[in-house]
């Protein structure tokens, strides 16, 4: 389970490569990965990478921690 935290500091250190696999926007959300409720990065993309990760390995202190990684397929924003 990732905290607020730890989900905004993987997205900081992954936003590079995310954008690298093509998502067009990262935010962090609150998910429930196996019944437990959880802060995790989502990437969205216009169409869904053909590998993507379920976590991104961050280090907090000494420890390295996972964070939970969703791809949502979405269009990219347009203005107007």
């Amino acid at each position: 389970m990732a905290s607020e935290k730890e989900a905004d500091l993987a997205r900081e250190q992954h936003s590079d490569f995310l954008t690298d696999l093509g998502a067009h926007g990262v935010t962090i959300d609150e998910v429930k990965r196996k019944g437990e409720k959880s802060f995790a990065v989502v990437a969205f993309f216009e169409q869904k990478p053909d590998e993507v990760p379920d976590t991104l390995k961050i280090q907090s202190g000494k420890r390295t921690l996972e964070v939970p990684l969703v791809a949502r397929v979405t269009e990219k924003f347009k203005p107007e």
